[in-house]
């Protein structure tokens, strides 16, 4: 200890200006005596010159200390080196020698400045030097003081070291005196700033890096409640800024799940709030044109969830209709939103991330839109979209929706642990500007009481002040705290339940007021809290909780803390109680639903959130169950303006539980609607348990047949989604019939040809500008048609159901698929013509319904076209944009999912975890003839991957589609297996018109392969098996001549196969070479595999040992690049059995 007290005693005298500490100046002359003892004359007369010069006054105002060199200096001293004294010993022979010095006992032993150090540094006080710095100097001195010395000296030259460092690297924690009398009254502020969260920050910053550079960008953060969440994201936020990019910021709320897109559409609003101040008026201007330009008058659909793009595209809002498909609408909107976000990021030149915090409470549109955004944002849209999202860690009390499960298993996943001893200790430190050396012992009980939850953390800290265990000490100008009595504190294990504790210690009138806060969700707004009349001194007493740290005022809102406060403060309320608050309050702010539409949006949904939270028992007048019924009425409708339907069905369920006895007869039109939107919202939910009962409701009580439809509608959807298509025709039939209506079969190819005849007699111009249907019997047996047309598709392949009526072909969805039937034919032109001339109508009239199967069709026709290339090989392999498996069901997306994204070759491992998400959704929903689509192509990739798993759901129906058998049996080299299933598939394809175009051409390519293989190995039925190969490749030639990108390399490959078949061994060499390349240029990465592996049978066949091996060794390296291990090792068989021979 002896260096360490040296070490003080030099400090003392360069900082003091050359004085001795007050403890030794008695014994100066006896130093100086024995320094001079037994020396000569002259050594006498030069030392006492020395000793005089060291001893001079060093003024701070002439000679300042520079505390870096100074600290420079200790880098080469250890803890068992000595100081070199100012008067040339090593060291000071007054300093007193206790090797062991023991801590002084006294009943303040735990009172942490109650060990004041024994030498007084008052001088140096008063000579400016800061309190920190006096203090370091006064443990150093005290180290050596036996029994006198305090808890804090120094026993250690580490220690020493680390302080000092500490002071020079942080001066304005550590080195500058606090204002004592201030802290006694306002207390210790927690530090907002992050710590021990370094590896995690560097995650994300680089994910979003590298979305920069063009990948897609999803990092989700998860831990316990109070853990640091929130801290970390916003910490990764002032990064963002300070790099140029948009930081937006979102948080869902418990009590606002009813609120659609909630944060989600606060979040862009509050974007569109910037663009409309005026030194953005430039880009404001480039945003409105880009919107108008690449959406026309479909942006004005997202003003319904971000109301201040209403203002900066200047229009008026859209008039939408409740008999909208649902599905579709849902879609439109996850698809504007997608290209709102691309408008916004080019316009500004600046990467835009969206963090939404507490995904655990977020909507389900709002999570299915931000699954949405990410897929869109993949390398090739050019987005620049980063999306950051946190949410609690499931537990018991905490429950996340299959949707947040998707989101967060997405790209980067970080979770938070609670912190460790040494990272508290550090923020104990920071937050009492001491020595981490000083604070151990108090971080040490406060880790153990709080298991290093940051949360606890800063409540405990604030308690404990509170309380007087933690003070500030006027004397000694720093903090000081009772370390026994902290220890002996019983604290609760749950942060929730300490809070609530908390929380009781406030004021009555504090605890109400926080309540009444709580009651409107994590944060609201001053002016409105003050303007609902609830409490004229509420924004008085939010002004105490925000003194004592449980709410934040930030631009005048008030914000809880943490979300566990706002659950707290809500909890000291007994649940009965806050029904009937809750009920009140809503009945007070639906008064206030008159004037501004925006306004209007926001109290109803606020005011009907309010109602439910109270429910039916909290009703005191018997007029508010009226008043609640229609406001939920109203709040659900304007979800579904919004497509939120899973939330407009919550409306419409709770508008339901407040019809009292005889509300059919007493509030008709009010139950029907009620009953009608919620069956349709059940039926698009995929919730057919409650379509059951709506059905069964509505069909007893309504009063005429017409009331019915549109549930019986709803309820033929449903047989056809669970695969039950015969009773969905018997029942649309049996519908049509009671309308009046009659249907009959006939037969395709007359039907065609009529369609044809009738279509010529019109311009396209009269087929684009034709006039809505205004007879509602025939609108809604159309919309009875449109749904016959799938099943009877399927079961009554040979004929057509029609109207006896003239109008029936102009319906778009017969158009188009009239279309598919000429494409097959090879009037490709004819085709794209039909279905550019009908893509129109769905929207500009009353049938909208088929609209989504319209888009759909017409969408396959930009196939044929080479302009529309990357479409199929590259976005549907890549991004998978439109047909995430969080967006609803319905048959167009389903086939393009599984189907499309196969064939286009994309990664088999990451296919195999959508397929799984597919099929759990489609089962979820109830639409099982999808979920049998999705279960084929999951056990074709499982095969070619070499899993050997088999699909993890099952249903009836398994050899719906024996394409894929024949393609894995053909892939694997089964021929036995490969001509039975290929037989079954022509059986198929004869007795079908309408398979999609996407699935027939690649079904037309496989089938063509195989059969000149099979033509090659059979004798009988060699020229039989030679024609279907022939007419395959003539057909892909032909598609071939329209989409070059997309069926160059198969044409060539079945050119090869037929050359290969003849004999004609140059010119199947030269299509091998074709294919290769073709498929390779076209990013087709698993047909450049099959390529391969058919040339190198070709080349075997030659005899030609060297190439077949070149072009094996090829295939397995491309079979690998799609992740076909199974396959890979099913290849490296053959090349084994090369090798033997």
């Amino acid at each position: 200890m002896q260096r360490i007290y040296s070490l003080g005693v030099v400090f003392y005298v360069l900082f003091s200006g050359g004085e001795r500490p007050a403890a030794h100046f008695s014994t100066a002359t006896e130093v100086v005596e024995q320094k001079l003892s037994g020396k000569s004359d002259t050594e006498t007369e030069e030392l006492s010159q020395e000793l005089s010069e060291d001893l001079d006054p060093l003024p701070f105002d002439q000679a300042p200390i520079d505390l870096a060199v100074e600290l420079s200096l200790l880098d080469g001293i250890g803890d068992d080196e000595y100081v070199q004294d100012p008067l040339g010993d090593n060291t000071f022979d007054d300093a007193p020698q206790h090797p062991n010095p023991k801590k002084r006992q006294s009943s303040q032993q735990n009172l942490n400045i109650s060990n004041s150090c024994s030498v007084p540094v008052e001088s140096l006080r008063e000579k400016g030097l800061p309190s920190p710095l006096c203090d370091l100097v006064a443990n150093m001195l005290d180290c050596t003081n036996a029994s006198l010395s305090g808890e804090d000296s120094y026993q250690s030259m580490s220690d020493v070291r680390n302080d000092l460092r500490l002071m020079l690297d942080n001066p304005n924690t550590f080195l500058r005196d606090l204002d004592m009398t201030k802290l006694s009254t306002t207390g210790s502020q927690f530090i907002e700033k992050m710590f021990g969260r370094n590896v995690e920050l560097s995650t994300i910053k680089d994910a979003y890096r590298r979305s920069i550079s063009g990948d897609c960008g999803l990092v989700t953060i998860s831990g316990k409640s109070g853990t640091g969440k929130s801290l970390l994201a916003n910490e990764f936020g002032k990064f963002v800024s300070a790099d140029g990019g948009i930081f937006l910021s979102g948080k869902f709320d418990q009590l606002q799940q009813g609120k659609p897109f909630s944060a989600l559409a606060s979040t862009l609003d509050q974007y569109c709030g910037i663009l409309l101040l005026e030194d953005m008026a430039s880009t404001k201007e480039k945003v409105a044109f880009q919107l108008r330009s690449v959406l026309g008058k479909e942006a004005n659909h997202l003003t319904m969830i971000i109301p201040n793009l209403a203002t900066i595209l200047g229009s008026e809002l859209p008039v939408l209709s409740h008999s909208e498909d649902c599905i579709n609408a849902q879609k439109r909107v996850q698809y504007l939103l997608c290209q709102f976000v691309e408008v916004i990021s080019s316009s500004s030149s600046a990467p835009i991330t969206l963090f939404l915090d507490d995904l655990q409470w977020a909507d389900a549109a709002s999570i299915a839109a931000v699954n949405q955004l990410f897929f869109a944002s993949g390398p090739l849209s050019h987005m620049n979209f980063f999306f950051l999202g946190c949410a609690r860690e499931k537990d018991s009390a905490t429950k996340w929706s299959h949707c947040v499960d998707i989101l967060v298993a997405g790209e980067i996943h970080v979770k938070l642990d609670c912190m460790d001893e040494h990272t508290l200790n550090t923020i104990v430190s920071e937050t009492l500007c001491l020595s981490p050396r000083l604070t151990r012992p108090l971080s040490n009980v406060i880790y153990h009481k709080t298991k290093g939850n940051p949360l606890f953390v800063s409540q405990l800290m604030r308690s404990l002040k509170k309380e007087g265990l933690l003070r500030p000490s006027l004397s000694r100008r720093r903090w000081e705290w009772d370390t026994k009595k902290i220890r002996s504190r019983r604290l609760p294990d749950d942060v929730a339940i300490f809070l609530t504790d908390s929380l009781g210690e406030l004021p009555d009138k504090v605890q109400r007021a926080l309540f009444v806060l709580s009651c409107f969700g994590a944060s609201s707004e001053s002016a409105f809290v003050e303007s609902q009349g609830l409490d004229r001194n509420i924004l008085k007493n939010l002004e105490i909780a925000v003194a004592e740290g449980f709410v934040d005022k930030i631009n005048d809102q008030y914000r809880f803390a943490h979300d566990r406060i706002q659950e707290a403060a809500y909890n000291t309320t007994p649940a009965h109680r806050r029904c009937i608050i809750h009920f009140k309050y809503g009945i007070e702010l639906s008064s206030l639903l008159i004037g501004d539409e925006d306004v209007i949006t926001s109290v109803l949904f606020t005011a009907v959130n309010q109602l439910n939270l109270g429910g039916p028992p909290a009703v005191q007048d018997e007029s508010h169950y009226f008043t609640a019924a229609r406001l939920n009425l109203r709040a659900g409708m304007k979800a579904m303006e919004m497509s939120d339907y899973e939330t407009a069905y919550s409306y419409f369920d709770s508008g339901i539980s407040f019809l009292r006895k005889k509300h059919w007869q007493e509030h008709y039109a009010l139950s029907l609607e009620l009953y009608s939107l919620a069956a349709k919202c059940a039926l698009t939910n995929g919730d057919h348990t409650s379509l059951k009962f709506l059905i069964a409701e509505v069909a007893a009580k309504a009063h005429f047949f017409e009331d019915k439809l549109d549930v019986l509608y709803f309820e033929t959807c449903a047989l056809a989604y669970s695969f039950r298509l015969a009773e969905s025709i018997e029942k649309g039939l049996d519908i049509l019939s009671k309308l009046g209506i009659e249907v009959r079969g006939t037969n395709v190819e007359a039907r065609v040809q009529e369609t044809k005849d009738l279509l010529s007699s019109h311009t396209d111009d009269e087929i684009l500008n034709s006039k809505p249907m205004t007879d509602s019997t025939m609108i809604i047996a159309m919309k009875f048609l449109g749904k016959l047309e799938i099943g009877m598709n399927h079961l009554m392949p040979k004929s057509l159901p029609c109207l006896d009526t003239r109008n029936e072909p102009s319906v778009p969805f017969r158009v188009c698929l009239l279309w598919l039937l000429l494409s097959k034919a090879g009037e490709y032109q004819q085709g794209i013509s039909l279905c550019e001339a009908c893509s129109v109508p769905p929207r500009q009239g009353g049938m909208r319904e088929n609209a989504g199967e319209v888009i759909f069709v017409c969408t396959q026709s930009n196939h044929m076209s080479s302009r529309f290339k990357l479409l199929w090989s590259i976005i549907m392999k890549d991004t998978l944009l439109l047909w995430h498996p969080a967006i609803a069901v319905k048959p167009s997306s389903t086939v393009a999912l599984n189907a499309s994204s196969f064939f286009a070759g994309a990664n088999l491992q990451r296919l195999q975890g959508q397929y799984d998400d597919t099929i759990q959704l489609c089962e979820e929903r109830h639409q099982f003839i999808f979920m049998v689509q999705a279960q084929q192509f999951q056990r074709s990739s499982s095969k070619l991957i070499g899993t050997g798993e088999e699909p993890k759901h099952s249903s009836e129906g398994q050899d719906i589609l024996a394409s894929n058998s024949t393609y894995i049996s053909f892939i694997f080299r089964s021929y036995d297996d490969t001509i039975e299933n290929i037989e079954k598939y022509f059986a198929l394809q004869e007795n079908t018109w309408g398979i999609l175009f996407l699935a027939q051409a690649v079904h037309a390519f496989h089938t063509g392969l195989i059969s000149f293989w099979v033509a090659r190995k059979s004798k009988e039925q060699k020229l039989r098996w030679y024609q279907r190969g022939n007419q395959s490749k003539l057909a892909l030639k032909r598609w071939a001549e329209s989409s070059q990108w997309t069926f160059e390399n198969k044409w060539y490959l079945l050119e090869a196969e037929e050359s290969f078949c003849n004999n004609d061994v140059e010119s199947a060499k030269t299509y091998y070479e074709k294919a290769v390349t073709s498929a390779k240029l076209h990013k087709f990465v698993h047909e450049e595999a099959l390529a391969h592996e058919l040339a190198a049978y070709f080349y075997f066949e030659l005899g030609e040992r060297e190439q077949t091996m070149e072009h094996l060794i090829l295939a397995h390296e491309k079979y690998l690049e799609w992740g076909a291990l199974g396959k890979c090792d099913s290849l490296l068989k053959f090349v084994d059995f090369m090798m033997k021979l």
